[in-house]
C-alpha cells in the first residue's frame, strides 16, 4: 500500500505541473542566472534519484505507522492545494523566473495570506515523501536541496517583482512568506 500511494501521489503532482505548465510567452522577461540553472537541476535530479532508489528497493507494506499515516495526509492535501496554488497563478505561473510586461500580484486565493504558497505546498509534499517512506534519505535529501533552491530564489524573486510593481511592498507587508502572518 505505502508503494502504491507513493506513485499515485507522484504522478499526481507531475499532473498538475505538467497541466500548467505553460511554454515561453512572447512578452516576458526571464531572469535566468547560471545559479537558478545548476539550483533548480540538483534539486530535481536529488529528487529523481532519492524517489526512484526508494521505489525500486522498498518492501510493500499494508501496516502503516503514525508517521506513514501523516505521510499519506501531507503528500494527499498537497495535490489540491497545488492546483488551487496553480489555477489561481493563471498565465502568470512559469517554472522559470520571469516578468511578463502586464504583470499583476495574485492577491486571491492562498496569495491573500501566503507570498510563495508553492513553496509551502512543495515542503508539505517532500516531508509527507519522506514520512510514508520511512526513508530518512526520501526526507533529507530532496528537503535541504529544496530548501537551497527556495531560499536562493524567492530573495530574487521578490527583488524582481518589487523593481516590476511597488505594490508589492505593500503586499509584502500584510503577508507571510510561506505560512500565513499571524501578527
Amino acid at each position: 500500500m505505502n508503494l502504491i500511494l507513493f506513485w499515485i501521489f507522484t504522478i499526481l503532482f507531475i499532473l498538475v505541473r505538467v497541466r500548467f505548465h505553460r511554454p515561453e510567452v512572447e512578452d516576458q522577461k526571464e531572469f535566468s542566472s547560471t545559479r537558478e540553472h545548476w539550483l533548480a537541476g540538483q534539486f530535481s535530479l536529488a529528487l529523481f534519484l532519492t524517489h526512484g532508489w526508494w521505489l525500486k528497493t522498498a518492501t510493500p507494506t499494508d501496516k502503516l505507522s503514525l508517521s506513514m499515516v501523516l505521510g499519506i495526509l501531507m503528500m494527499g492535501i498537497s495535490i489540491p492545494l497545488l492546483y488551487w496554488v496553480h489555477h489561481c497563478l493563471g498565465r502568470f505561473f512559469s517554472a522559470r523566473l520571469v516578468i511578463q510586461n502586464q504583470h499583476e500580484i495574485i492577491q486571491e486565493g492562498p496569495y491573500r495570506w501566503i507570498r510563495h504558497p508553492m513553496y509551502t505546498v512543495g515542503f508539505c509534499y517532500l516531508l509527507g515523501a519522506g514520512l510514508l517512506s520511512q526513508s530518512l534519505i526520501v526526507l533529507s535529501v530532496p528537503t535541504l536541496s529544496f530548501t537551497i533552491l527556495v531560499l536562493t530564489r524567492v530573495s530574487d524573486e521578490e527583488s524582481m517583482l518589487e523593481n516590476h510593481n511597488p505594490d508589492y511592498r505593500i503586499y509584502k507587508q500584510s503577508t507571510g512568506r510561506f505560512v500565513p502572518k499571524l501578527w
